[in-house]
Order: C-alpha cells, then sequence, then structure tokens
C-alpha cells in the first residue's frame, strides 16, 4: 500500500515539476516571437522523492533555460524548496502539511508549513524599500485586483511598477497593497516613494488611461513621457462600438499605430476621430489624449514596439492570478504579503536575467 501511495505521489511531483517547466517555456516564446518549441529530452535528477525521469522543454533557438531546474545540474529538491513552491502556486499550508505527510510518512503540522515557508519580514521589506541607483528611462505602470480576506473576501487593487533598464533589462521595482480600488492618489504617493528611493531621470511611463494620472506624473516626473496604452485604448472603443463599424476601426487604428513619427500619428488619430466622432460621440474625449497616444511614434522601428502597451504588465498580473487559483483567496494581510513578495521577487530575478533584442536602441532613444 505505501510503495503505492509514493508511486502517486512522485508521479504528481514529476507532473507539477513538468508542468512548471512548459509554462516558462510558454512565456519564453511569448516574448521571444522570432523562436518556436521543439519537442522534449530527458533528464534524470534526484529529488526528495528519488530519481526521477523529466520530459525537459526546448526551443528551435536552443536559448530556453528553466529555473526550476538548472542546466548541466543533478538537482535534489530539499524539503523547504518543496513547501516554497506549493506555497506560490497557491497550495495553502495546511494542504501542504498533508501532501508532505504523505511524503516523509510522519504528521507535518500546517504550522511547521507555514513556518518552513515563512518569510521575515525584514526580507520583505529590504526588497520593497531597496535603494535605486541605477538609472530607470521607462516605467510601465499598472494594478490589477485580487480577493482578499480581512473581515470578509473582497477585491483590492495590487500595484505594480515594471521598468527597462538602458542595457535591456527590466526589473519589478515595487508593488503595493494599500487596501480599496485603483486610485490617482495611490499613484502620486508611489511616485513619491519610488523618487525618496532615488528614483530619477525618468523619461517614458506607460499605463493605462485612468483619470487624473496624467498630471500626477507631469508633477512628478516633469521630464516624463507619459505614453497611453493601445491594447487598453483597443479594448475601450471596441466596447463602445457596433460590431460591424469595428472591423474598419480597428484597421485605421493599426495604420495610426504603423506611423513613421508622431507628427504623422497624430494627423491619422486627428482624422479618425473627426470620423468616427460623428457617429460616436464619446470619441471626441480621446482629442486632448492625441500626443499621450503617439509619443512612441518617433522611436526606432526595431523598438517602438515595447512602448505602445502595457502588455509586460499585463501577462505578469495573469500569471499572479493563476498562481492564486488554486488557493482561492488570499488568506490575510500578511500571507498578502508573503505570496506577493515570492512572486514579484521571483518575476524581478527571470526578466533581469534575460535581455531584449535591439537593447542597444534604448541609450539612442532616451539617452
Amino acid at each position: 500500500m505505501y510503495d503505492l501511495i509514493f508511486t502517486q505521489l512522485k508521479e504528481e511531483f514529476k507532473s507539477m515539476i513538468e508542468k512548471i517547466m512548459k509554462e516558462e517555456r510558454d512565456r519564453y516564446l511569448e516574448e521571444n516571437k522570432s523562436t518556436r518549441a521543439n519537442g522534449y529530452y530527458t533528464r534524470s535528477p534526484k529529488t526528495i522523492l528519488g530519481q526521477m525521469e523529466l520530459s525537459i522543454p526546448r526551443t528551435r533557438d536552443g536559448k530556453f533555460k528553466s529555473d526550476v531546474l538548472p542546466e548541466r545540474k543533478r538537482v535534489m529538491f530539499l524539503l523547504d524548496d518543496i513547501i516554497r513552491a506549493m506555497f506560490v502556486s497557491g497550495v495553502s499550508s495546511r494542504k501542504a502539511g498533508k501532501v508532505l505527510e504523505n511524503l516523509i510518512g510522519c504528521s507535518i503540522s500546517s504550522q511547521f508549513a507555514s513556518y518552513i515557508s515563512d518569510i521575515p519580514k525584514e526580507v520583505i521589506e529590504e526588497f520593497k524599500n531597496r535603494r535605486l541607483d541605477d538609472e530607470y528611462p521607462v516605467l510601465y505602470i499598472d494594478a490589477t485586483y485580487l480577493p482578499l480576506k480581512r473581515d470578509s473576501v473582497e477585491k483590492e487593487a495590487v500595484y505594480a511598477v515594471l521598468v527597462l533598464r538602458y542595457d535591456g533589462r527590466r526589473n519589478i521595482l515595487a508593488y503595493f497593497l494599500p487596501g480599496g480600488n485603483e486610485n490617482t492618489q495611490m499613484w502620486r504617493e508611489i511616485f513619491e516613494d519610488l523618487k525618496s528611493r532615488g528614483l530619477k531621470n525618468v523619461r517614458m511611463i506607460i499605463s493605462d488611461d485612468l483619470k487624473g494620472l496624467s498630471r500626477s506624473i507631469e508633477e512628478a516626473f516633469p521630464k516624463a513621457k507619459h505614453q497611453l496604452c493601445w491594447f487598453h485604448l483597443k479594448k475601450n472603443i471596441k466596447s463602445k462600438v457596433r460590431k460591424r463599424h469595428w472591423d474598419e476601426m480597428l484597421k485605421e487604428l493599426n495604420q495610426i499605430m504603423e506611423a513613421k513619427t508622431q507628427e504623422e500619428a497624430e494627423l491619422l488619430m486627428n482624422e479618425f476621430i473627426d470620423k468616427w466622432s460623428r457617429l460616436y460621440k464619446s470619441l471626441n474625449s480621446l482629442k486632448s489624449k492625441v500626443k499621450n497616444y503617439t509619443h512612441f511614434s518617433n522611436l526606432n522601428e526595431k523598438i517602438k514596439v515595447y512602448f505602445s502597451t502595457t502588455n509586460w504588465m499585463e501577462r505578469c498580473f495573469k500569471e499572479l492570478k493563476d498562481s492564486l487559483r488554486i488557493r482561492g483567496y488570499l488568506h490575510s494581510e500578511d500571507s498578502a504579503e508573503k505570496f506577493l513578495y515570492l512572486f514579484f521577487k521571483d518575476k524581478d530575478e527571470k526578466y533581469s536575467s534575460r535581455k531584449l533584442r535591439y537593447s542597444e536602441y534604448l541609450m539612442e532613444a532616451f539617452g
């Protein structure tokens, strides 16, 4: 009976590791459109459950490397590694305790599992308040909503700031869980926090069109251009127009995005607004934001796609919500802090380890 349980647990653990690696490859392919998936190869690392044959995903360019399974190493998955992996994947301390009880054959309380996966507040605060000595010319800012239990379970805004460095690497600069809904006042406080940590020389900020945000950006970073997200613009327009008009409108919006200069983009966008506002008066509100939607048009053709949307943030938030799905909701503010720290610290390390293509043009664009 014990052998049967052990075999089943080993298969489940194998499945979990292979699923994580496949998701890592999927994210790599999203960020590297020039390559494709190229099947799998096998490795047999040592784990807490003994030697295990794993199917390792690969890509045609041969550059994908899993963070779960470092290349050319025989890896021993330790007890705390497994608990932390389960925690960030959304498994509760109680369930983690049950899994480990089956793994090692003795009783593991949820408190003990929580203790192993615990992260000192000092560690979290050190990450959140670290000094910003490098230069970060481009900021991507956005917020999403996660369910959190205080006296009851309600969705609250989680704010995050992703930055692009001159060397083509990205970082998670900050995240916040202040309570309540997204609002401009909170972004003002976030900007002041970033400046107090040393942030300076910001040249562009990409965001959605939150009311009052442009003024807050201008006050905090007077030299920064505020680029509004085209993904949100298209989504917003599509929700307000008739289906039979949308295909033509989308074609014209894409032509604006393909403009060679900001002047050309502004001209095309004004023509778009004049044409379609005869049918949809709400589009007149875009007149005052034409410049905010077209700043990226002056950048080099090879890199301008990086600056027209907040899609990097959208993908990051999707992974965040996927990680939370098993858990259902964040059980307390302390639990949320641990969960968000583990997630964003991991994302920060992965982002900073990968250099974007054509990064040599960034200094030319923002230097």
